[in-house]
């Protein structure tokens, strides 16, 4: 999944978990939060393996190894400060992004391909490369069908968050007349 896809996936996650909690859907810090997190492992990732510090962009950030113990002191560290929220949104956020990168395969019974998930205890898959930076493949997705899935996750999302907003708007106007 690329980033508009993971960034649409984070937000519905955190409306989801939000609405489900009887909280308003998220808005300013609460959203930062949230979308911050839907891209966490991409932004360890990527940047390492495009400089070969890692062997691969699904190794380290994408590792449950190492994002469940993070997302674990985030959550409790947050918490204990005031910041639960936005804690969670963040948890719920980083949980999407796996979600979103795992979906496809799962369904496909495609377990071997899920193994990065286990990095460092099984191999990271080693995609040869070909030179284009992920930021340039992200751009040259936009229109292939493979992404419209994540393209109407986006209008979907855009959509509730706009919603959202107009309630705000609303709620706001009925309490200052």
């Amino acid at each position: 999944m690329f980033p508009i896809g993971h960034l649409a996936l984070g937000y519905l996650s955190a409306a989801l978990v939000r609405t489900g909690r009887g909280h308003r859907l998220p808005d300013q810090w609460v959203l930062v939060a949230a979308l911050l997190g839907s891209q966490l492992p991409d932004l360890i990732d990527k940047p390492l393996a495009y400089y070969d510090v890692l062997v691969s962009g699904r190794s380290l950030g994408h590792s449950l190894f190492f994002v469940l113990p993070v997302l674990t002191v985030v959550f409790f560290a947050g918490r204990r400060a005031g910041y639960g929220e936005y804690a969670l949104a963040f948890v719920v956020g980083t949980l999407s992004h796996f979600l979103g990168d795992t979906y496809r395969l799962a369904l496909a019974g495609d377990w071997e391909s899920l193994t990065f998930l286990l990095w460092p205890v099984f191999p990271a898959t080693v995609y040869p490369s070909d030179g284009i930076p992920p930021w340039i493949r992200v751009i040259d997705s936009i229109g292939q069908p493979q992404h419209h899935v994540e393209y109407a996750l986006a209008a979907l999302a855009f959509t509730l968050w706009m919603y959202g907003r107009y309630t705000r708007l609303q709620r706001g106007s009925r309490v200052q007349a």
